[in-house]
């Protein structure tokens, strides 16, 4: 059985470090949820907007093996960075890379990911944040998970961007089951 993922949108920080509501990010079209009803069994928080679920690519599995068997260095193995692009072809199992990344703050494609943590035995979420300098200007349309040397892990596309301005930051919050 492959690992699942569902993403959202946990948090919006302005350009003055203040905190808007996820749900007044919707209503100003930067964020728009996936049509339909809100995914249940992921503990979500009441202000996590779902942006949909993920796909886990095989060499994201091949990672998890390594890991799994402590394979040096291990953090080339493990989720370590995330990425964001523009492109809109639907994720396939043998995805290596996403279709159009978008050059991040950092000056690379990838940059480090805020926090891991546990929901349950089964589940960890990730969680990233595309800052005030990041994909400025860009409808994301994609994102992905990467190890600590760029190995894609999980991609997801969205039907409903997210328009991206220097306005905010999304901290944007994804969960993998196992």
């Amino acid at each position: 059985m492959r690992p699942t993922g569902l993403v959202t949108i946990s948090r919006i920080t302005l350009a003055d470090g203040s905190e808007m509501p996820t749900q007044r990010a919707v209503e100003l079209g930067w964020i728009a949820p996936p049509a339909g009803r809100q995914p249940t069994g992921w503990g979500l928080e009441r202000h996590e907007v779902p942006l949909g679920t993920n796909l886990f690519v095989d060499q994201g599995r091949q990672l998890i093996a390594y890991a799994f068997g402590f394979r040096t260095p291990l953090e080339n193995y493990t989720c370590q960075r995330f990425g964001v692009g523009t492109g809109v072809t639907a994720a396939k199992v043998t995805d290596v890379a996403l279709e159009s990344p978008i050059l991040l703050s950092t000056g690379g494609y990838t940059k480090a990911i805020d926090l891991v943590d546990y929901l349950s035995a089964f589940v960890v979420r990730v969680s990233f944040t595309l800052g005030l300098a990041d994909a400025n200007g860009y409808v994301v349309s994609e994102m992905g998970l990467f190890s600590g040397n760029n190995v894609l892990i999980a991609r997801k596309i969205r039907a409903t961007s997210i328009n991206k301005t220097s306005d905010y930051a999304p901290t944007l919050t994804w969960r993998l089951r196992f």
